[in-house]
């Protein structure tokens, strides 16, 4: 019963170190990328080329870096992942793609309001394409296809993962049963008693 108790115990112990979760982020914006965001200290309008219309589509990538694995045997884990992308005049439906997958549309902005909307997109969907640290975001302005556009601000990608080490560990020393202490000791006893009988 010892055994099996102690067996128990071991495979019990047996299990996993997690790294605490790391959270790594990259932004786009003018001065990063160029492209169309809006330069700093420009105040938003219908500027070109920084305001865009429904014909004017345009992209940028994104790009974070992992930690290495802290050990071979570590297993690699993306947690969650996150799109933020912060714009002026979305008043008309403005669809986000990441990797090619539709994330969904820009927060509405009423017309008369002209004002900024902050969009997060939830990227659980495409986790398994940001192994590799890219996204390649793509930007439908105005799917309805009428004369509106908008101007992007800057866009941010956050990451979260985690490196998993499994753990094994030491083996406990063996704990002789008390049966096999009282045989030790008769098997010890006997030994004695021949080795003196021989001398005599």
């Amino acid at each position: 019963m010892r055994i099996v108790v102690l067996l128990t115990s071991v495979l019990l112990a047996v299990g996993v170190a997690n790294a605490a979760p790391t959270t790594v982020c990259d932004t786009a914006n003018f001065t990063s990328d160029g492209l169309y965001f809006l330069p700093p200290g420009f105040s938003p309008g219908y500027v070109t080329p920084f305001y865009r219309y429904y014909y004017q589509d345009w992209g940028w990538d994104h790009a974070v870096t992992f930690d290495p694995a802290p050990d071979p045997s570590a297993t690699f884990n993306l947690l969650s992942a996150t799109l933020t992308v912060h714009a002026w005049q979305v008043d008309e439906p403005d669809l986000i793609s990441g990797d090619g997958h539709p994330l969904g549309n820009l927060v509405y902005q009423p017309p008369a309001l002209d004002g900024w909307t902050t969009t997060t997109f939830d990227l659980a969907s495409i986790l398994g394409d940001l192994a590799d640290g890219q996204l390649d975001v793509w930007l439908n302005i105005n799917t309805a296809g009428c004369g509106t556009g908008i101007v992007v601000d800057w866009a941010k990608l956050c990451v979260t993962y985690e490196w998993v080490v499994p753990q094994v560990p030491p083996v406990p020393p063996v704990v002789p049963a008390p049966a096999a202490v009282v045989l030790a000791g008769i098997g010890t006893g006997l030994i004695g008693l021949l080795r003196r009988r021989r001398n005599l």
